[in-house]
């Protein structure tokens, strides 16, 4: 699937902002899943753009000295995605517990096991977990799809319920909120259940086309899919064949060709699109705008 992405981030100050420094993380990865054929970033004011590659993805940054009241941040990316079949290599039916018992599994991917500040050891990981293998077949797979389908149907996307700050334990207690909740959550269940497993921050397309597609290339989408009016966020868990499969428990689905990797990580923290720092008011107005339309 050929996907266009236009993601744009403003913020405006009540008085004059200097000396601003800021890290980007909105490309798009190249990998086997998908492949990014074009990506162009402007900012505004006009900035000298620089980059460096990390094995998560690629990081953007600039700096911009002179007092400025709206500083604006614009990404634009072309996208073929590769995953019409996200069940492909998946082994639904034999029992594979003991792969995540190796030593040198559980060493290579220490980073993915080990709790964070933002997926801490949450009391309700393993009654959830019990829920999901009482509904699943053997395999880790099953497993997995069992405790998306669980999280799906326990917490509620609702977006406005959190903010960045709200923990896991305050979005059980609610059983409301956004996707990076439901990424964050699967990540805790996971992770206490020995699987490795990492934050994918993303973009999804939820069937919007471009103004030029004919109206027989429109994708037929078996359920309404959210995201909000932002990145998306869903978890890739590490299969035995040491594959990484996405899984996203706020649309209950197997990350399949609709989705848009950029940067994954440990949580949020991570891979947070935009984060910097600056001289000025405390207090300033965030607009965000993601756009994913569908090309010819």
């Amino acid at each position: 699937m050929r996907l266009r992405v236009y993601h744009t981030t403003r913020y405006l100050y009540p008085q004059p902002a200097r000396e601003s420094h800021n890290e980007l993380r909105l490309m798009p990865r190249s990998d086997d899943d998908q492949t990014c054929l074009d990506f162009r970033l402007s900012i505004t004011p006009q900035a000298r753009i620089f980059a460096y590659d990390l094995p998560s993805g690629r990081v953007h940054h600039f700096n911009y000295r002179p007092p400025h009241n709206t500083l604006t941040i614009q990404a634009e990316a072309l996208v073929v995605t590769h995953r019409s079949d996200p069940f492909y290599f998946l082994q639904l039916t034999t029992e594979d517990r003991a792969f995540y018992q190796l030593e040198g599994v559980r060493q290579r991917y220490a980073e993915f096991l080990a709790p964070t500040p933002r997926v801490p050891l949450v009391e309700d990981a393993d009654r959830i977990a019990a829920i999901a293998r009482r509904q699943a077949g053997a395999s880790t797979a099953s497993f997995l799809i069992s405790l998306t389908r669980a999280l799906y149907r326990v917490i509620t996307y609702t977006p406005g319920a959190t903010h960045v700050n709200t923990s896991l334990q305050q979005v059980l207690e609610k059983r409301q909120g956004v996707c990076q909740d439901f990424a964050h959550l699967m990540l805790a269940v996971c992770r206490r259940q020995g699987i490795p497993a990492r934050y994918i921050s993303g973009y999804l397309y939820t069937g919007q086309r471009h103004e030029e597609t004919e109206a027989h290339l429109t994708a037929e989408l078996p359920a309404p899919l959210v995201s909000g009016d932002a990145m998306h966020a869903w978890v890739e868990c590490l299969m035995p064949d040491e594959r990484w499969c996405g899984f996203d428990p706020t649309n209950n689905l197997l990350a399949n060709d609709h989705y848009i990797k950029v940067h994954y990580g440990r949580d949020y923290n991570d891979v947070a699109p935009v984060r910097g720092v600056y001289h000025g008011p405390a207090e300033h107005t965030l607009e965000v705008s993601v756009r994913v339309v569908r090309e010819a």
